[in-house]
């Protein structure tokens, strides 16, 4: 008895390959952002895209492990890049519960802008806490 041929076995085939496809394509898409950017990221990556956007975020609290007499970082951040800007995160530092993070901005038309971002968290939860121009040396294998 040989194996059924003809039209009907193609459909059985596209049939299944078709829905694995898809279902490997919505993982690749899907699993990255779950668990491939780590909650530091994800908090920095909102942030900022609020903040770029020219939406208003939450003021610092006072005390929350930010220093006090700082310049607002989302108004430093509009300083340094101007009133709308992209961005992408570079490299990052976490010790406890403080971190650093260096970041790219994109202003609109104009050249990436070199930041680096001073966060603390609190309660859970990440808060930038200062905001300057340039970068700070961030070693992936301090030992």
């Amino acid at each position: 008895m040989g194996g059924r041929r003809g039209p009907g076995r193609w459909a059985v085939v596209l049939a299944v390959a078709v829905p694995v496809a898809v279902a490997a394509i919505v993982l690749a898409l899907v699993l990255p952002g779950m668990f491939g950017t780590s909650e530091l990221h994800r908090a920095v990556g909102s942030y900022l895209t609020t903040v770029g956007d020219g939406a208003t975020v939450p003021a610092r609290g006072a005390g929350g492990g930010c220093p006090a007499g700082q310049e607002d970082p989302a108004a430093a951040l509009h300083r340094l890049a101007g009133p709308g800007f992209g961005h992408h995160i570079v490299s990052s530092i976490e010790t406890g519960d403080s971190a650093s993070v260096n970041v790219d901005l994109t202003p609109k038309g104009g050249a990436p802008v070199q930041v680096s971002l001073d966060l603390h968290r609190d309660d859970g939860h990440w808060t930038v806490c200062t905001a300057s121009a340039g970068r700070i040396l961030i070693d992936p294998d301090p030992f």
